[in-house]
């Protein structure tokens, strides 16, 4: 009869572990293969996820899992602002719940790495009216303008390519996008992704990244 008890409280006790929620903006670095430290930022609302590299100029988006403190990321990689070219897998433990440590591997290439991320929600603004204004880009070859007005998008770059869309809060830091490139060749079509505003040297970055079945799609505005 004990034992059973025993059994029994165990049962109970590990149902009743809480589970977090790893929404949010999470910022790290990888390796690749060994070599050299890669910036990434990954975007989580549930079992959704997008995420990008600015120094290996790659955009990520899949799907998202924990189970309790072990996560998981699997996602489609794409070029930034060009064509998808394989699949990676992310492996790890979640520590005192602000902290990804794990390890990653891509299809078909086989590259791997360690990769280490910290919650950095902080850093990034609420979801909220500020998103509703004119945006520029001014890091980029080919300049981009966007108005967002009612969370609504219009806007247009140096190659007459036109953006339409929407922009929405998904959770109190990301924003879904959903983007419409019209008059641009290949590119032109809808892209799906997630977006988010973060404070750097006093100015507020918007973010945002979105891919569809064949490209990806990486704004920096300010």
């Amino acid at each position: 009869m004990r034992i059973l008890k025993i059994i029994k409280f165990i049962i109970i006790f590990g149902l009743s572990i809480p589970t977090y929620s790893s929404n949010g903006v999470w910022e790290g670095i990888f390796d690749i293969n060994g070599h050299g430290n890669y910036d990434f930022t990954g975007l989580i609302n549930s079992k959704d996820a997008s995420a990008y590299t600015v120094k290996a100029k790659v955009v990520y988006s899949g799907k998202y899992e924990q189970n309790y403190n072990e996560f998981k990321w699997n996602l489609s990689m794409y070029l930034k602002d060009g064509t998808k070219f394989g699949t990676a897998e992310i492996n790890g433990k979640i520590i005192d719940k602000n902290i990804m440590s794990g390890k990653w591997v891509t299809e078909p290439a086989k590259d791997y790495g360690n990769i280490y991320l910290i919650n950095n929600n902080n850093n990034v603004l609420d979801t909220s009216d500020l998103i509703n204004k004119e945006w520029i880009a001014t890091k980029t070859k080919i300049k981009q303008k966007i108005i967002i007005k009612n969370n609504k998008i219009t806007g247009k770059d140096d190659n007459n390519c036109n953006y339409y869309g929407s922009i929405k809060p998904l959770n109190q830091k990301i924003y879904s996008a959903n983007i419409e490139i019209a008059s641009c060749g290949v590119s032109d079509g809808f892209y799906k992704g997630m977006a988010h505003i973060k404070k750097e040297n006093n100015k507020n970055l918007l973010f945002i990244t979105a891919t569809n079945k064949n490209f990806s799609l990486f704004m920096l505005l300010e």
